[in-house]
């Protein structure tokens, strides 16, 4: 799925603009924003519930616009619109083997059967756990390519959420599929993802690919005789921290030039620790700036 030049308007409000991306096969990839940066409008876009202002979206090289059988490939429940809250589990497994013609009945049944839930279930009676788990055996069952997860796992205990991510790892490898989750727990997020988007500004402001985040950024802690920063700091990185002389900064291209550089400067401190996607969302999302 490719994703180009897309923006969308909600009234007189551009929520998303210049959004460009592809899922690949095989992918899981996480959306990272602040609240109301646009994440659930995306979904809505790619889902059909809107359409773009601009811009396409766009399977196999056709306009899914333009193909409405394609969105036969593309899952997602939204949340604030959720009709299954009126149905039994039967009722919803009748309409979604419908509406996905490719629907394993198969495997749902073995599904349901192995996590103890039964069709004659209402949804709206299930706890919150439960929902998730359930909405998480449809994405699958559905065979659709590419699955939308908006917070798969917000309110879920410990244990349902291991069988939710279970079920997503074991089953998403089959027949090239690909999930893009949006999620505020980037512990868990980190995990299990391939790559990272941010979307910031209306737009998608960065795309990491983990490996490559772990292999070329860094968190340093630096301590400098006085409360003035080096230049090559300032350039260089991104605030996490400031607290009287103790700077915490994200790299993101490290290199054994720049370290030396900013040696030659000779910190009291310089100690490297440990980089998550949770350092990445502050150092970039947040207002305050490296700046003194």
């Amino acid at each position: 799925m490719k994703l180009t030049q897309l923006k969308k308007i909600i009234g007189t409000k551009t929520v998303l603009t210049d959004i460009d991306f592809t899922l690949h096969e095989n992918e899981i990839v996480g959306l990272i924003g602040r609240n109301g940066s646009g994440k659930t409008t995306l979904f809505r876009t790619i889902a059909g519930n809107y359409l773009p202002d601009e811009g396409s979206i766009t399977i196999n090289g056709q306009n899914i616009t333009q193909d409405t059988k394609l969105k036969t490939e593309i899952f997602y429940i939204d949340e604030l619109d959720n009709f299954l809250k009126y149905y039994p589990l039967q009722g919803i497994n009748d309409f979604y083997r419908t509406a996905y013609p490719k629907f394993n009945q198969d495997l749902y049944l073995q599904l349901m059967k192995e996590h103890g839930l039964n069709q004659r279930l209402h949804y709206r009676k299930m706890s919150k756990g439960m929902q998730g788990l359930y909405q998480m055996i449809l994405a699958i069952s559905s065979s659709a390519k590419y699955l939308l997860l908006d917070e798969p796992f917000d309110g879920l205990d410990i244990i349902v959420r291991k069988k939710v991510i279970g079920l997503l790892l074991t089953h998403l490898a089959e027949d090239g599929r690909s999930a893009l989750i949006a999620s505020h727990n980037l512990q868990e997020l980190e995990g299990i993802i391939d790559r990272a988007l941010l979307i910031k500004g209306q737009t998608i402001a960065k795309d990491y690919k983990l490996e490559n985040m772990r292999a070329n950024a860094r968190k340093i802690q630096l301590v400098f005789r006085t409360k003035q920063i080096p230049p090559i700091v300032k350039e260089n990185s991104k605030l996490v921290t400031i607290q009287g002389r103790v700077i915490v900064a994200i790299f993101e291209n490290y290199t054994a030039e720049l370290a030396a550089t900013i040696k030659s400067y000779e910190p009291l401190v310089f100690e490297e620790l440990p980089l998550t996607l949770e350092d990445l969302f502050e150092a970039n999302l947040q207002k305050e700036k490296l700046l003194v």
